[in-house]
Parts: C-alpha cells; sequence; structure tokens
C-alpha cells in the first residue's frame, strides 16, 4: 500500500509494527495471577489498548473501530474495486477461524475469482488485520499446494465483525479461541515436522501451562 503513496519519505522514514499487548507486558503491570484470572476476557475481547484502560467499553470500543476503521486504508486503496466483497470476505474468514481455507471456496461464496481473493486477502495482511500460517510440508509444492490457515492479529476484531461476544461456555467457535482440544489426538507428535527437525522440542500446550509459553 506504501506504492500508492505519492509523498516521498526518503531518509525520514523509521517504520514501527506496534501490535496488541502481549500478556507478558500487562503482567509486568498488573501480575501473572490476574492475567490467568482474566484469561477468558482476553482471549475474548483480546488486548487492543483501549480496550484495556477502558474494559467497560471494550464493546463499544471494538465495534466502532471495526465499523469506522477497520476498513478505511483498504478502501482507500485505488485498486480495491469491490469494497462491499472484501467486507464478505473479513466475516467469511472470522467464521472460519482456526479452520484450512480454501481459495476456491471463498471464490464460489463470494462471486468473485480465486486471484481476487488471494489479492484481498494479500491486502488484509498488509493492513494488519489478519496473517497466513502455511501447511508444512518437505515437499515444497505440497506446501503450496495445501490450503492455508488464516488468523486474526486482534480476536476482539475478529468477533466484533461476527458480533460475538459471548462467554466461552456459550459459543461454538471457543476451540478456534482458547486451548480445547482432542487431547489424546493432539499429543501425537507430527512425523513429518520431527523427522525434519529430529532436534526440535515438541511441546503441548494447555490451560494450566500456557503461561510459560507467553511470559
Amino acid at each position: 500500500m506504501a506504492n500508492e503513496i505519492n509523498e516521498s519519505a526518503t531518509g525520514r522514514l523509521i517504520e514501527y509494527n506496534l501490535y496488541p499487548f502481549s500478556l507478558a507486558e500487562l503482567a509486568a503491570d498488573t501480575s501473572e495471577r490476574e492475567e490467568k484470572r482474566l484469561l477468558e476476557n482476553r482471549l475474548i475481547y483480546s488486548l487492543y489498548p483501549e480496550v484495556i484502560t477502558e474494559p467497560g467499553d471494550a464493546k463499544r470500543t471494538l465495534t466502532s473501530l471495526t465499523n469506522n476503521y477497520l476498513y478505511k486504508d483498504l478502501f482507500s486503496y485505488k485498486g480495491l474495486k469491490k469494497p462491499d466483497v472484501i467486507q464478505k470476505l473479513v466475516r467469511a474468514l472470522a467464521l472460519q477461524l482456526g479452520s484450512e481455507v480454501s481459495y476456491n471456496e471463498l471464490s464460489n461464496l463470494l462471486g468473485i475469482d480465486k486471484e481476487t481473493v488471494e489479492n484481498y486477502i494479500c491486502l488484509l495482511e498488509k493492513c494488519f488485520v489478519v496473517f497466513r500460517l502455511d501447511f508444512f510440508s518437505r515437499n515444497l509444492r505440497n506446501e503450496i499446494k495445501k490450503g492455508k490457515k488464516i488468523y486474526f492479529y486482534d480476536n476482539g476484531i475478529r468477533n466484533a465483525v461476527i458480533s460475538n461476544f459471548a462467554p466461552l461456555e456459550l459459543r461454538t467457535d471457543a476451540g478456534a479461541l482458547e486451548f480445547k482440544w482432542n487431547a489424546k489426538a493432539k499429543s501425537k507428535q507430527p512425523k513429518v515436522f520431527m523427522e525434519s527437525y529430529p532436534n526440535s522440542v515438541y511441546e503441548i500446550i494447555t490451560p494450566e501451562n500456557f503461561w510459560s509459553f507467553v511470559r
């Protein structure tokens, strides 16, 4: 998107990527115990600065950010021909959180070609709305062919997109937000990965031990 800006910033541009707070950053101000207690709240409303400083207005803040600012940069991009479609795409991605994403399925769902779907997702990445996780394989061709998983940088924004701030116990998507799985299935070490990286360490993250991975 920077290529669409005409003004030159040569020699005076310093770029910073500012992400939502981490739990470790918050614990430095509160405590590890307090952040563990607030884990469900963090999973639902996430870690956007104003959500943390004004927790009573979290829902309003996230809804306002989503409605008024989320698409602002996207819609100003001159290559965007169908702004209404990208809103539907964001919602579709939000509803598929944690699942493998098929560009062909999204193409059929939205009534646009596969290339446009991929371009729009790339644009969402540039605006730090979502990021992609590729399939792992020792065969690079398989990595390219396999579907990807797409996640939002901020769960609160994602939940605002689908208008769902319900507690975890009432959600059908809780598994995509927190640590819920079939423990027996997830305890199996990925054979291909372990063979490719024999000196790697395999860990299972649970609600009981998660803190050691985020601090």
